[in-house]
């Protein structure tokens, strides 16, 4: 059982340790000749089917459904993989359309507490947005906090990844009530560890072949703001022009740039004007 402090990632471990104490050959050995005669019985794991689906899966739907199987087995509602780095599949998720979208354009990873939770820590941890030590932050991350609860994101898992370069991700499952902790403080972080990197690699190592696909799928209007910023147009031109709200030019660029696997805008322009789509 592992048991984590949201706000510093660190867990306490109750698992028995002796296994890593030195056996005398005589015992090793009767082990060993027991090993031999009677086959291993083969436990499974929670987070076995999630990495048995990673494996298999052969879109980033199909990866979305591996998440989402999962967190209705273990009591979650919602499950996100969130780059923080910016680039391509910084998020995949089944949040509230309209919560998504607010979270981009206001920004809220700034202040989110469990991003910086995330930044801080390197275990997997549990959380709550319940915790009393939430009401001595900022008032806007306890707005962000209330607006989150009221959207149905209460309490939750989070494991963070290291992906290189001083890039991070982290995969999370959360919940609209605190039931879902029962069964994740005694989830292995071990497991959760290797089941959150193999997603890390399955979206980073096959972006290539699924971006172009995603690319086909730009809409109109991101194509048309596309259009206008490689014509030298800020975002708040391009609202103005088009005579729509800033926040929404502002995520549908985000969401161009992610299906062209672009980091900057200006790198979106030059791929879609290559891809033609522009």
């Amino acid at each position: 059982m592992c048991r984590s402090n949201f706000f510093t990632g660190r867990y306490q471990s109750n698992s028995n340790r002796s296994a890593l104490r030195r056996s005398s050959p005589m015992t090793a050995g009767i082990r060993l000749s027991l090993q031999k005669r009677i086959p291993a019985m083969r436990k499974k794991h929670p987070f076995d089917p999630l990495i048995e689906a990673i494996i298999t899966a052969r879109s980033p739907d199909a990866l979305g459904k591996a998440l989402e199987d999962f967190s209705h087995s273990h009591g979650f509602a919602h499950f996100a993989y969130l780059r923080l780095d910016g680039s391509q599949w910084r998020a995949v998720s089944n949040y509230p359309s309209d919560w998504v979208d607010r979270y981009y354009s206001e920004n809220f990873s700034q202040i989110d507490p469990i991003v910086r939770a995330v930044k801080r820590g390197a275990h997997p941890f549990c959380w709550s947005l319940y915790d009393a030590v939430l009401n001595r932050e900022r008032p806007e991350v306890i707005a962000f906090r209330d607006e989150a609860i009221a959207h149905g994101i209460v309490a939750g898992l989070s494991i963070p990844i290291r992906v290189g370069f001083s890039h991070q991700a982290v995969l999370t499952f959360a919940s609209s009530d605190t039931d879902c902790l029962k069964d994740a403080v005694k989830m292995d972080i071990i497991e959760a560890a290797a089941a959150a990197a193999m997603l890390h690699f399955a979206f980073s190592m096959r972006r290539n072949r699924w971006s172009r696909a995603s690319a086909r799928n730009l809409s109109n209007f991101e194509a048309t703001c596309l259009r206008w910023v490689a014509e030298g147009k800020t975002l708040q031109d391009v609202a103005d022009l088009l005579e729509e709200k800033y926040s929404k030019v502002r995520v549908s660029v985000d969401r161009a740039k992610g299906k062209l696997d672009a980091v900057t805008l200006q790198q979106a322009t030059a791929v879609a004007a290559r891809l033609m789509l522009i």
